[in-house]
């Protein structure tokens, strides 16, 4: 299917559900349904970032833009939330992207407010940090958050406020220090003793086994350090990430061209893939392929720009929706499958981070349409 249609089939899914969801947001489906939510979780920016693609890309966008907006204020009641690190999640796609698409001074200080939020979880001692300020979770950091750390260096420079670059850039060193094994796999989580605050484990919670490397935390890293990349220009960043992406490329299925929950599981039919971390590596590729084409490296930006679109189509062909009134764009997701959780499902972030990796490839020569993304 060509990408521009691809993209209206897509549309056409998402004009559906916002029918149907009426205000609330979707979070995960179960058996084919979502389950949706009042305050958003720590997908409500990707339900709005959604509904951004669609006002850029339909006719109707000052209407489109309006209920965005709309939506995206209802994520107001998470402003004050220092308890979670997900604050790139839920404020990037919703205030920051929206903001380039609709200034509006409410979503500027939301995502600003969600920046120092992650400040509060910041241990100096270890520099990274904490996933989440809750019983049972402490000293733990997860390699997700190299996705929320831009969120800080984009408020660093709407607040003049240099502790938030320096934190930024001490926590992605040190996600990469304690998260990137030497094969460019990664651990998706790090502890620490919170007496010491010596690293003591590095395991996994949602792959397979500590050892193993699971798709989805590997995609998340791959994307990430693009983005700290994009918003730094140190070539420590651009370079993990194409290393990170290498591993994650050459870990796909053979045949499908798409990844199993854990790379362990290579060709393994009987064990799950995926979608969102195709998703979400698909529209990393083509942010590194942007990025290397800013450091005049053209071949690589043209070989990880192909590989994106490749993902794109194997997603396309395997994955997406079949019926309008189950699932969302993207079927085949997992979620927890150690935990048996949203085992070939849809997620909301691999339906965003699908619609971003159309986007960017079809607007890959505009400068202005890759820019205004979180």
């Amino acid at each position: 299917m060509e990408l521009a249609n691809l993209q209206q089939k897509c549309l056409i899914k998402i004009a559906y559900m916002q029918e149907t969801l009426r205000g609330d947001f979707p979070h995960i489906t179960r058996n084919g349904e979502w389950l949706t939510n009042r305050d958003g979780h720590w997908t409500g920016g990707f339900w709005v970032g959604l509904l951004w693609l669609r006002a850029l890309h339909e006719a109707n966008g000052e209407k489109q833009r309006a209920v965005a907006l709309e939506q995206a204020l209802a994520l107001a009641v998470r402003q004050n939330d220092n308890k979670t690190h997900d604050m790139g999640f839920i404020f990037g796609p919703s205030c920051v992207f929206g903001n380039h698409i609709a200034p509006d001074d409410r979503l500027v200080r939301m995502a600003v407010a969600g920046a120092y939020n992650m400040l509060d979880l910041f241990d100096a001692e270890t520099g990274l940090i904490l996933a989440w300020n809750e019983p049972g979770y402490e000293g733990t950091a997860i390699v997700d958050t190299i996705m929320n750390v831009p969120l800080m260096l984009w408020a660093s420079t709407q607040e003049g406020d240099p502790k938030l670059r320096e934190t930024a850039l001490m926590v992605s060193d040190r996600i990469m220090q304690h998260h990137v094994r030497n094969d460019a796999s990664i651990y998706h989580v790090v502890r620490w003793d919170t007496t010491s605050h010596d690293i003591v484990e590095r395991t996994t919670h949602q792959g397979h086994a500590d050892e193993s490397c699971w798709s989805r935390g590997q995609a998340w890293a791959l994307y990430g350090f693009a983005n700290v990349y994009r918003y730094t220009d140190s070539r420590t960043y651009l370079d993990v990430s194409q290393r990170l992406a290498e591993y994650f490329w050459a870990h796909l299925d053979t045949r499908l061209f798409l990844p199993r929950w854990d790379f362990c599981f290579r060709d393994h039919e009987k064990e799950p893939l995926d979608a969102s971390a195709a998703a979400i590596a698909a529209a990393g590729m083509l942010l590194l392929a942007k990025m290397l084409e800013r450091t005049r490296q053209r071949a690589s930006a043209a070989l990880w720009k192909t590989r994106g679109k490749t993902l794109i189509e194997a997603l396309s062909e395997h994955c997406l929706y079949r019926e309008m009134n189950k699932f969302g764009i993207l079927e085949r997701v997992t979620v927890d499958r150690p935990r048996n959780s949203g085992v070939n499902e849809s997620s909301m972030y691999g339906d965003y981070y699908f619609m971003e990796a159309i986007h960017r490839y079809i607007t890959f020569d505009d400068k202005e349409a890759s820019a205004i993304l979180y």
